[in-house]
């Protein structure tokens, strides 16, 4: 009988070798569609953490993904691209560009990731605490509610987001490598936090409740 790490290490051997395989193959649509994979992989993963593990409804994710998405977009575009689709922006975030790479490795994007990351925990703890004052359906009806305002939010500012023109021809930091790398490092965290302390007490509120 195989050991559990010797299972985990033959699927990371099998998925390595499977990406890579796929890169070289240079079929674009196929390279697409198993980024867009990885994506809903961690979306999945995020959703489990808060549904499966609590059993707190959430419809908000999206919200928070999307309020990620266009903070290291910002950040991340050529300052001569951002003059150009963002001319409104306020000056200090107009200078502001992590479109800079270590040798082939693109240390702005994973700086810039990191801080859009940052700011949408901030905006989940503050949404938090005020969903610690509910409880049910009333959650699912509140994290509705946030959805809503940040579509309304990002839709309007068009000194940051362009409105519903959105950005377009965005440098493609999000390949392969990436995007299974944090896939990976996700799926890792939740189930380190799964047999933690605090993973126990969230299965013991999800079956209080």
């Amino acid at each position: 009988m195989q050991s559990p790490v010797a299972i985990r290490l033959g699927a990371l051997l099998i998925l390595t070798v499977g990406l890579t395989l796929l890169q070289l193959s240079g079929r674009a649509f196929w390279q697409g569609f198993v980024i867009n994979l990885g994506i809903f992989m961690i979306l999945v993963l995020s959703l489990n953490l808060a549904s499966g593990f609590t059993g707190v409804f959430s419809l908000g994710h999206i919200g928070f993904m999307a309020l990620g998405a266009y903070g290291s977009a910002i950040l991340t575009l050529p300052l001569a691209k951002k003059a150009d689709y963002l001319p409104n922006l306020p000056a200090w975030l107009a200078a502001v560009h992590f479109d800079f790479y270590l040798g082939p490795f693109p240390l702005g994007f994973l700086l810039a990731t990191l801080l859009a990351a940052g700011l949408v925990a901030g905006v989940a703890l503050l949404v938090g605490l005020v969903l610690m004052r509910l409880s049910g359906h009333f959650v699912a009806v509140a994290t509705l509610g946030f959805l809503v305002i940040v579509r309304v939010i990002l839709f309007n500012a068009d000194n940051f987001t362009r409105g519903s023109r959105t950005f377009s021809n965005v440098t493609p930091y999000t390949g392969l490598w990436w995007v299974w790398c944090w896939a990976i490092l996700t799926l890792y965290v939740v189930w380190r936090l799964k047999y933690s302390a605090y993973g126990r007490a969230m299965f013991a509120q999800r079956e209080d409740s």
